[in-house]
């Protein structure tokens, strides 16, 4: 995981070159730009890279369960609102096997590392790394939150 400032998103650069294009997409576009762009799916680079813009409500962690994906890394950014993340740390439990059609499958964690994306900010959950978003953060509550995941094809 990689968590900054958005307007520092440029430090990780040559790390993955699919991010890379994410980084001069986002060079080219303002902050408050991302706030425009439609609900739903946003290409960017095919599918090698394109944006998934949603709005959802925040969860208790007791509710969720961490997500994992082998094909595409989640750069998440808060658009509207804030939430809180974990990232599982050690073991994990299968809750669902993985599905290859969407990159996806759920497990569970004794231990986790905790964050709060808010605005300003970007967590970056590499391949097969447990992650669980949209999470209530500390002292708000369920709130709604507008958010866009970058997913970013490695």
């Amino acid at each position: 995981m990689i968590y900054d400032e958005l307007k520092n998103v440029g430090r990780y650069r040559g790390l993955y070159p699919n991010l890379d294009v994410l980084i001069d997409w986002l060079d080219g576009h303002a902050p408050e730009d991302l706030r425009d762009l439609p609900l739903g799916r946003n290409e960017i680079a095919g599918d090698d890279v394109f944006a998934n813009v949603m709005e959802a409500q925040t969860r208790a962690a007791a509710d969720a369960h961490y997500e994992t994906h082998h094909a595409y890394m989640d750069l998440q950014i808060d658009l509207v609102g804030r939430e809180a993340f974990k990232t599982a740390a050690g073991a994990t439990t299968l809750v669902q096997p993985f599905d290859e059609k969407d990159d996806f499958e759920l497990v569970d964690a004794e231990r986790s590392l905790d964050g709060n994306l808010d605005e300003g900010h970007f967590a970056l959950f590499v391949v097969n790394e447990p992650h669980m978003p949209t999470l209530e953060f500390p002292g708000d509550g369920v709130q709604p939150v507008k958010k866009v995941c970058f997913k970013i094809r490695v």
